[in-house]
C-alpha cells in the first residue's frame, strides 16, 4: 500500500532525523485510524535523495521474522530506486533494537547489495520524539553477528 507524504513535508532526506520526523507524522496518521498498531515501512529514494514512495509492508501484530527482503525490495526494483530506507515502530516498550530487527536489517543488506540498492538506514521509531537510527549510529549488524 502506497502512503502519502504529508504535504507540509520536503521529499529531500539528509539524515534518520528527517526520515523519523515524517514517519512519526504519518504513524500519528495512522494511529487515529489503527490506534497502537505496528507498522513496518520502506522508503524507496532517488538518487539525489529525494522520497521517491513510502510503501507500508505490513502492520497490526508484526512478527519482524516473517519480512522476507522480496517483500521490501520488489518496490524498489519496480521504481528503479537506487536507495531505500526501512522504518518501524514500536508501539510500547523500549526502541533499542531487537535481535529480530537486527537480522531483519541484516538480510535485508544482503539482498540490496546483491540487487546494487543501497540501504541507507533502519529506523525505529514511537509516538514520542525519540527514534533509534541504524544509520546515524552506526550500528548496523554485519557478517558473523548470528
Amino acid at each position: 500500500m502506497n502512503i502519502r507524504l504529508p504535504k507540509d513535508e520536503n521529499i529531500n532526506i539528509a539524515n534518520g532525523e528527517d526520515i523519523a520526523r515524517i514517519m512519526r507524522k504519518i504513524l500519528l496518521r495512522q494511529n487515529r485510524l489503527h490506534p497502537k498498531k505496528d507498522y513496518f515501512w520502506a522508503i524507496g529514494l532517488s538518487a539525489e535523495n529525494d522520497i521517491e514512495y513510502i510503501e507500508l509492508i505490513s502492520f497490526g501484530k508484526i512478527s519482524l521474522d516473517k519480512i522476507e527482503p522480496v517483500d521490501v525490495l520488489s518496490f524498489a526494483v519496480s521504481k528503479k530506486c537506487t536507495k531505500i530506507v526501512i522504518c518501524h515502530n514500536k508501539p510500547v516498550g523500549k526502541i533499542k533494537p531487537s535481535r529480530s530487527a537486527q537480522k531483519l536489517t541484516y538480510k535485508i543488506l544482503q539482498g540490496a547489495k546483491t540487487l546494487n540498492i543501497l540501504l541507507l538506514d533502519h529506523i525505529i521509531i514511537c509516538e514520542e520524539k525519540e527514534y533509534f537510527s541504524f544509520g546515524d549510529s552506526k550500528s548496523f549488524p554485519k557478517d558473523g553477528d548470528f
